[in-house]
């Protein structure tokens, strides 16, 4: 049985690091028994698919399998006024982080070309 560690601000509200066996939860969710229930059980799941499985593609896999089943079904979701006060940001960090990511797409587009020319004048 993996430990678990509580943190002010992990990257998500919880999270499984198998090098350590731990699992990492916020600690504000120590208020909220239904949904720290719901992500300790769904980490324990990803600690599970660790611990069975051995290969990187299978556990690859599974943890993403599971992930996609928990979104759908809804186990593990919080209510956006919750996330906002566990993790609060500004609008100005969510405009930073929507601009960092719309950065990429055009560094993508370019590289996708590129590597498609070059593709196309180098084969024999």
């Amino acid at each position: 049985m993996p430990k678990i560690h509580y943190h002010p601000c992990p990257r998500a509200l919880g999270e499984y690091n198998y090098k350590s066996d731990i699992i990492i939860l916020h600690e504000g969710l120590k208020k909220y028994n239904v949904i720290h229930d719901s992500i300790l059980k769904h980490e324990r799941e990803h600690a599970r698919i660790f611990r069975e499985n051995r290969g990187f593609l299978k556990r690859l896999i599974l943890n993403v399998k599971l992930d996609y089943k928990t979104r759908i079904s809804g186990a593990t979701k919080v209510p956006l006024e919750l996330l906002y006060e566990l993790t609060p940001s500004t609008f100005k960090d969510n405009m930073y982080q929507t601009l960092y990511i719309l950065a990429y797409i055009p560094i993508l587009l370019i590289e996708g070309v590129y590597f498609t020319v070059q593709g196309l004048f180098h084969k024999k």
